[in-house]
């Protein structure tokens, strides 16, 4: 399982490749789009991630990985991966994985083989979210498994690493506002953290 300074290191070795700027450049604003009042009609997608070629996944598996990190992290009062673009990310970076990190590559070739084999890409919504939640199940009981369980960790690391480092995730999710300060420290007012 690849670590974050591995996923750091591939994003940086992603950004020199040919069409990194306007790819970022678009993927890191995208989400922004979403922010409008409520009754407005949100701004068209940008063209790049709308018509978006994956560049690593076959158009079955890019389907599949999209339809999946969806479930992870859904939509409610913030976006979820399907607008922070998740799929789109990890695709263009594991393209970056060819010459420097070839076992990652093939990582997620054997993953998305796994899904298919669990029957991912051809059930429809409600089964992909039944399967997901069966693929899960060793993470929350010990002693189960299921034959993709490595694989629903690895979509899952990737997929909180593209949410929280994409607009989406970043800004509107966490609300992080950059490198500021406190100019104050206001007092807890909770009674029960007053007692010694």
């Amino acid at each position: 399982m690849p670590t974050r300074r591995d996923l750091l290191d591939l994003g940086m070795r992603a950004a020199a490749l040919p069409g990194a700027v306007e790819f970022f450049s678009t993927w890191i604003v995208a989400a922004e789009d979403h922010k409008h009042a409520s009754g407005s009609v949100a701004p068209p997608e940008p063209a790049l991630l709308r018509d978006y070629q994956p560049k690593f996944f076959d158009a079955d598996d890019f389907a599949a990985l999209q339809s999946f990190t969806e479930i992870l992290i859904p939509a409610d009062d913030t976006p979820g991966a399907r607008a922070a673009h998740c799929a789109h990310y990890i695709d263009f970076v594991l393209q970056a994985a060819a010459e420097y990190a070839p076992e990652m590559q093939k990582q997620w070739r054997d993953a998305m083989a796994a899904l298919k084999q669990a029957g991912f890409h051809a059930a429809d919504a409600a089964g992909r979210a039944a399967l997901l939640e069966a693929m899960s199940k060793p993470e929350r009981e010990h002693g189960s498994a299921h034959p993709a369980f490595a694989a629903y960790r690895l979509i899952k690391q990737q997929n909180t690493f593209a949410f929280y480092t994409s607009r989406a995730g970043m800004i509107e999710t966490l609300d992080y506002r950059g490198n500021s300060y406190n100019a104050i420290f206001p007092p807890c007012n909770h009674p029960e953290h007053h007692t010694v």
